[in-house]
């Protein structure tokens, strides 16, 4: 099979690893820099000139799209799929994680639980819904971050005032969400792949902080999780479109609730926690979604 991996830079660690696994399987692999591709519609043809070449349509496309360029990343692999190339993430199920409160309508449509959620730009009616449902402390996120950036415990109006004024001045995209205290400092990441959950670890911040990201400081841990956290994981990609994703989901009194998914989780956290190859388990899940 001939597979492009979509990705800014061969050198990252999910990357090199797919990159590795796909070639050890006796794959054809070439790793694309989405952004240094020119995407053009012609006549009903569409073509992608990479590094002053036409590409190949491909078997089969990976893509692994930054969330500071989710426009185009999304352009790109659209193009793909209007040339009838099958991809592990659909451009749509990309968009769609990226905006965090889209996503989070989106899932609650389907009957999947999250956290209660606001978003607005009313700084009045914004106090309003912390009093009557939120309560301090609460959640208050960049819609569009990564990595933990953009997340914020508030503790008191005083914060709340700050935060929103820093935000409107950035024209920032925010919401403010639920903080589950019975879970604090903890999240479980679910990697989904296809219809299977191929493995899942808990995150658990460093001292001082809420924020459980590995690139925060946390660290995993290897946990068994309950058949209810594995159901609503795998219904969670199949309703965003997405072939691989983790999945973000917090322990609370009322069932497991969903804060993200990711459409390009990293898997060296994961990986390291639970000795999981999860490289060669998207692989074969390429491999046989061809047959």
């Amino acid at each position: 099979m001939l597979i492009y991996i979509l990705s800014r830079s061969s050198e990252l660690y999910s990357t090199k690893r797919i990159y590795k696994s796909g070639t050890k399987s006796r794959h054809n692999v070439r790793v694309i820099n989405y952004l240094e591709c020119d995407i053009i519609v012609e006549n009903g043809d569409y073509k992608i000139i990479y590094e002053h070449e036409e590409l190949l349509k491909p078997d089969f496309v990976i893509p692994r799209i930054g969330a500071s360029v989710t426009s185009y990343g999304c352009a790109v692999v659209r193009h793909f799929e209007v040339m009838g190339v099958p991809v592990l993430n659909s451009s749509a199920g990309i968009y769609e994680s990226r905006d965090k409160f889209r996503c989070l309508q989106q899932l609650s449509y389907e009957g999947i639980q999250v956290p209660i959620t606001y978003h607005s730009y009313d700084l009045y009616y914004a106090e309003r819904i912390v009093r009557t449902k939120l309560g301090y402390p609460f959640i208050f996120k960049v819609l569009e971050g990564t990595h933990g950036e953009g997340v914020h415990l508030v503790n008191n109006e005083e914060e709340l005032h700050n935060k929103f004024y820093e935000s409107q001045a950035k024209h920032e995209k925010i919401l403010l969400q639920e903080f589950i205290s019975e879970f604090k400092g903890k999240d479980l990441r679910i990697i989904v792949i296809g219809n299977e959950v191929v493995a899942s670890m808990m995150r658990i911040a460093q001292e001082g902080d809420f924020r459980s990201n590995i690139h925060k400081g946390g660290r995993g841990e290897n946990v068994p999780i309950s058949a209810k956290e594995k159901e609503v994981a795998l219904k969670a990609a199949k309703v965003l479109g997405l072939g691989m994703a983790g999945v973000d989901i917090l322990r609370s009194s009322r069932g497991p609730l969903i804060i993200e998914v990711n459409s390009s989780p990293g898997i060296e956290g994961v990986e390291g926690v639970t000795k999981i190859k999860i490289a060669e388990k998207l692989i074969e899940h390429i491999e046989n979604s061809e047959k």
